[in-house]
């Protein structure tokens, strides 16, 4: 992508934007979904920014920083060169923050692997979502305890679990290595009721 999203993409939707590149649209909860709008020049956001999305660290920073952020979901193209480009999905949502970051339309990415790992990874998110709402339904989550997810390939990945008030500093990440799997795997337990979170400090 070029200028992925000169001006042909001005007056499309974030969903006619990700068909125009070949790609799912990633999964978006109502409302949000219908509540994004473009915010910049190829994506869309359910509220006002003061980042653009390639700043991934920031918007990880504020959701474990400000824990009364409102639920918002994040989506489009962001980056700059050549070859810095990605796709970014983020989505913040009660027990949730999640932010996906992988590269696309880089002068030297190539497409058809590119659009098979989004694709992939987009399954995935919509997975730990369903699982992460059963679990939250039998209140094996604590109030204002969060997952968050840090899954790019651009710069940090990891997940670990943040309390409201909790100074993240003090919590380590989970390694990014096979962090799809083991983050499932513990949303299976919690979705199960075999295992519930704790909200001691």
């Amino acid at each position: 992508m070029t200028d992925p999203l000169d001006d042909p993409a001005a007056a499309m939707s974030a969903q006619e934007l990700f068909a125009a590149e070949g790609l799912p649209f990633p999964p978006v909860p109502d409302p949000l979904g219908s509540a994004l709008q473009k915010q910049g020049n190829g994506w869309y956001a359910t509220r006002p920014v003061t980042s653009t999305p390639y700043d991934l660290e920031h918007f990880v920073a504020e959701v474990e920083t400000a824990p009364g952020v409102v639920d918002y979901a994040l989506v489009g193209f962001d980056g700059y060169g050549t070859n810095t480009w990605a796709v970014h999905y983020y989505l913040v949502a009660r027990s949730l923050g999640l932010f996906i970051q992988m590269p696309w339309g880089g002068a030297y990415t190539d497409a058809e692997p590119a659009r098979a790992d989004i694709a992939g990874m987009f399954d995935w998110a919509a997975t730990l979502q369903s699982r992460l709402q059963q679990a939250e339904a039998l209140h094996t989550i604590p109030d204002g305890m969060r997952l968050v997810v840090c899954a790019s390939r651009l710069g940090h990945a990891g997940w670990r679990w943040i309390r409201a008030g909790q100074d993240a500093d003090a919590v380590p990440w989970n390694p990014a290595a096979g962090m799809l799997s083991a983050i499932l795997a513990e949303l299976d337990d919690l979705a199960s009721g075999r295992r519930r979170l704790s909200a001691a400090a």
